[in-house]
């Protein structure tokens, strides 16, 4: 697993209605925790201001966590 840092970017949902349609959004790593919890600071595509506390951090998408309340983040796919 890679591990976490300030300024680093990882994946989050988000809701749709304010990221213009995307359930996904970037976030920049604000504060580590662990290897696994991290707080973020979210870049919708929107003028909402959005920044998540906790997030349970993972190499993938989580599909057991994804779209339920708890704040999971995810480092983006290799391209």
């Amino acid at each position: 697993m890679q591990k976490p840092s300030l300024g680093r970017i990882v994946i989050v949902p988000m809701d749709p209605t304010f990221n213009n349609g995307s359930d996904e959004a970037p976030a920049v790593i604000c504060r580590v925790f662990d290897e696994t919890l991290i707080n973020v600071r979210i870049i919708g595509d929107s003028k909402e201001v959005a920044w998540r506390t906790s997030c349970k951090l993972s190499d993938e998408k989580p599909v057991e966590f994804y779209g339920k309340e708890d704040c999971v983040a995810w480092w983006p796919p290799r391209v």
